[in-house]
């Protein structure tokens, strides 16, 4: 079974939450979708879902020699050189304390192309073409 198939079945280890600003592009957009699974800390370098202000926010976490810093690519990245913007001030934190934030690591990211459709507010209708008349 997938984990898009398991994503919110009850005794899955799956989490779905949706991205709901463009800080994370070009990964990903607002409407898009991560599929997370619980974890108490780092684990590898990549998204993750953390506890911030009282509301769970998807970061990417890099790890600097020990500390981890929390970017929002479309905030703090340049998309040209793909290094850090001389104006960007990333939250950087000790692993202790990421580990007590950290809600879960994105295992999955699903790219929405229809919302409407997804979510089932619109039914796709398809196109009506017309055929070339045969001579």
């Amino acid at each position: 079974m997938s984990a898009l198939t398991l994503a919110g079945v009850a005794g899955s280890n799956n989490h779905v939450k949706r991205i709901d600003h463009m800080g994370l592009f070009p990964t990903l957009r607002r409407g898009d979708y991560v599929i997370w699974q619980d974890v108490a800390g780092f684990v590898e370098e990549g998204l993750y879902v953390v506890s911030a202000g009282g509301a769970d926010q998807v970061y990417q976490v890099q790890n600097c020699g020990g500390r981890l810093r929390l970017l929002w690519p479309e905030r703090d990245i340049d998309p040209r050189t793909r290094a850090l913007k001389p104006t960007a001030r990333p939250q950087e934190i000790e692993m202790e304390a990421f580990a007590m934030c950290c809600r879960g690591f994105v295992v999955a990211s699903v790219a929405v192309h229809k919302e409407a459709a997804l979510l089932g507010r619109e039914a796709l209708a398809p196109v009506q073409r017309m055929r070339p008349a045969l001579a």
